[in-house]
């Protein structure tokens, strides 16, 4: 749906300047009654949590996203466009990616925030038959589009994303400008990924002569408790998106995209890689094009470095200028020059072409396009990082922070399930803690004779004598040092075919004696004395570790089920020594010559010493009183 209406007056140049003014904003009527939150630092904590449980009561952001999602995301989207000559109006339906036109909306809404409820009405209304839980408003703003530079100090790359929160919220410490006016005005960063480059991002900025619509749109919505979110987008920054669709060859050259809109035309100059070298603006100043239209390019191309860059002519004022190309022609007489038809490209809806082509391009623009353009630096971030759709006119600040997240709403309703839950848990419990005294009195301990607990008592004394002797025993028989796991410890330390020879293996366990210890710890040794062929010295190298000797052990315990061989614990320490001496009756021969008992075919003599300290404290110590 398109509405025109009568140009308007607005001055300002490409490069915005103190003396750039928006359109003056109208006095505006009493908003509709909506419940009076306050902001949560001016509460306490209680009044704070009283205040969220009012919003969760009293609205469906706990169980509606539509309140926390973008626009462009949603299924039910109207597009507005207003471009100064008229504005359009359509609906999207990101489900079945279909048009239709939207409700018509007229200049004196758009600036009356008196009557803008109409029109959001309008938009509840329909959204509600379409099914939807949800409105998206999209707001294109082309009839304004100015740039500024940034301060030269701020030149770091690393530091893009805090300057774009900044800009936002405290644009005098990123502009150069300190004379620009920041409450008339709505201030984004767009980067400059492109080497070469005089700095790394420029501020791109509208006025706030829309900001009043938006956030009357946004109070109907609260105030019907149906969601009408809105995003505002800089028209010409969503027509750079569809340059990747447009030009589908290799980039061998740089490239200049013209953007003509009906009051200014954006010129955007791009490396031989696609990325992004510069924006400039050229106000029309009532007439169909700028005056310094081939001056300004051919400077700009000139200053860049650009020799004979291919040009694209993007038209985006509704009719095509037939002289724009022309003008282009004088001072790029070898270049090639574009002038894009949209109904011969992916922007374009046969069955509606009245579309404007930045909606269409604000619907397809997350669709992955395999050209040489997309794949540039530049492209890729203006689409993944959002630096195109940035709002120029989001929810203000405080009045964002005022309502609760998602995920602290969400949370607050599962804390309303989860107070039901305990309510009911602690009812349960007490009707189990009756039943459960019920059962008690009805057993017969309930009536126990008094008379009988002194038999009782001295039962209970004896048997705790026999617990305590048993306990003694038991303790004495722990299975400490037993001689076949000894034997098995050295079957696997030193098994047949494995390049040894024991001689001797001797072993003793010791208890360490202190006096007044409940307990006594204990020392085992094992030593092991024999030959060793040079292969097989690896093996004893392994073994005199603390890592290796303790792998060994634990195996042991393993294979035996033999506590006392862990060595994962606190009161146990394992020390091993290995000490390897030349054989001196060693004498040379062929394998085939030698056996395994042949003294004379190893190299070397080997003794290992392993000891293995259990503190008092360990469960297998050694109980020194006497039995009870």
């Amino acid at each position: 749906m398109i509405f025109r209406y009568p140009p308007l007056a607005r001055p300002g140049e490409g490069h915005l300047s103190s003396q750039t003014s928006p359109l003056s904003p109208c006095t505006l009527t009493p908003r509709p009654t909506l419940v009076a939150y306050q902001h949560p630092s001016e509460l306490n904590p209680l009044q704070n949590y009283r205040q969220a449980s009012s919003i969760l009561r009293g609205t469906s952001r706990a169980t509606n996203d539509g309140w926390y999602t973008s626009p462009i995301d949603l299924d039910y989207q109207v597009h507005l466009r207003i471009d100064g000559n008229q504005i359009d109006s359509w609906i999207f339906r990101s489900s079945d990616k279909s048009w239709t036109e939207g409700p018509e909306l007229s200049e004196e809404a758009l600036l009356d925030a008196s009557k803008v409820p109409a029109f959001a009405e309008q938009l509840v209304s329909l959204a509600k038959k379409a099914g939807s839980n949800a409105v998206g408003v999209v707001l294109h703003i082309a009839d304004e589009f100015a740039t500024t530079e940034i301060k030269p100090e701020l030149d770091n790359p690393g530091a893009l994303g805090e300057l774009r929160e900044k800009i936002a919220n405290e644009p005098t410490a990123v502009l150069d400008d300190a004379s620009l006016s920041t409450e008339e005005h709505s201030w984004r960063l767009v980067p400059y990924p492109a080497t070469g480059s005089e700095s790394i991002a420029t501020a791109v900025t509208i006025s706030r002569h829309a900001a009043e619509f938006v956030d009357a749109l946004r109070t109907y919505g609260t105030s019907k408790n149906f969601p009408i979110v809105t995003l505002s987008v800089s028209a010409p920054l969503i027509a750079l998106l569809a340059l990747p669709e447009i030009k589908r060859d290799q980039v061998d050259r740089p490239f200049l995209a013209v953007l003509p809109y009906p009051r200014f035309t954006t010129l955007a100059f791009f490396n031989e890689h696609g990325d992004l070298l510069l924006l400039r603006t050229l106000q029309h100043r009532g007439q169909r094009r700028p005056s310094n239209l081939r001056h300004a390019v051919s400077t700009t191309a000139a200053a860049l470095e650009m020799a004979n860059p291919e040009i694209f002519v993007l038209p985006l004022a509704g009719e095509r200028d037939p002289h724009l190309s022309q003008e282009l022609k004088v001072v790029f007489e070898d270049c090639l020059i574009n002038e894009v038809d949209w109904s011969v490209t992916a922007f374009a809806d046969h069955s509606h072409p009245g579309i404007p082509p930045e909606m269409l391009v604000s619907a397809k623009f997350r669709d992955e396009v395999d050209t040489p353009v997309a794949g540039s630096h530049t492209f890729t971030t203006l689409r993944t990082e959002g630096w195109a759709t940035q709002d120029f006119l989001p929810v203000p600040t405080p009045l964002a922070e005022t309502y609760p997240s998602r995920g602290e709403m969400k949370l607050l309703r599962a804390s309303r399930y989860l107070r039901f839950a305990l309510v009911a848990i602690a009812g349960l419990s007490f009707m189990w803690i009756g039943f459960a005294m019920l059962d008690m009195v009805r057993r017969p301990e309930w009536t126990f004779n008094e008379s009988e607990a002194g038999v009782v008592a001295r039962r209970i004394e004896t048997l705790q004598v026999e617990k305590k002797r048993i306990q003694h025993w038991d303790n004495l028989l722990d299975d400490r040092s037993k001689a076949w796991v000894s034997m098995e410890m050295l079957a696997r330390f030193f098994p047949e075919h494995s390049g040894f020879l024991v001689r001797t293996f001797n072993h003793t366990a010791s208890p360490e004696v202190l006096p007044g210890q409940a307990k006594l710890g204990f020392v085992k040794q094992w030593r092991i004395n024999g030959l060793a062929r040079e292969e097989s010295l690896e093996k004893l190298a392994n073994l005199n570790t603390r890592e290796g000797i303790s792998a060994a052990f634990a195996e042991i315990a393993r294979v035996t089920g033999n506590e006392a061989f862990r060595t994962d614990l606190p009161t146990r320490s394992i020390v091993v020594n290995v000490k390897t001496l030349e054989n001196s009756g060693y004498q040379p021969m062929p394998p085939e010559d030698s056996t395994m008992s042949m003294e004379s075919s190893y190299p070397f003599i080997f003794d290992l010493t392993i000891t293995q300290r259990f503190e008092s404290d360990d469960p297998l110590a050694v109980t020194a009183s006497k039995a009870p």
